[in-house]
């Protein structure tokens, strides 16, 4: 199981910067045209509310994306994001 959790957070991570680096040019865009634009979840409180349904249904694949949500928002917010822009963005 901890293996699986490291991968599903290494690839969700993946994505994180991914979608990091296209949200971050789609936001110049809408600045200009002064359109409201939110574009930074934190999928690490949606790994909380699925490690919690996993107490309620008792299913392994729960804990696991859980888990790998949660690890990867932490790392997103506190190794990847201080490294690249200097700061956590963390509220």
């Amino acid at each position: 199981m901890l293996i699986e959790i490291i991968i599903l957070t290494l690839i969700i991570e993946i994505f994180s910067i991914i979608g990091r680096i296209l949200f971050d040019s789609m936001k110049e865009r809408y600045k200009k045209n002064k359109l409201p634009f939110k574009s930074h979840v934190h999928h690490g409180y949606m790994g909380i509310v699925i490690i919690l349904a996993y107490f309620f249904y008792h299913l392994e694949s729960f804990l696991i994306v859980g888990m790998a949500l949660f690890f990867s928002d932490v790392i997103h917010h506190f190794i990847v994001l201080p490294v690249w822009i200097g700061r956590t963005e963390f509220p």
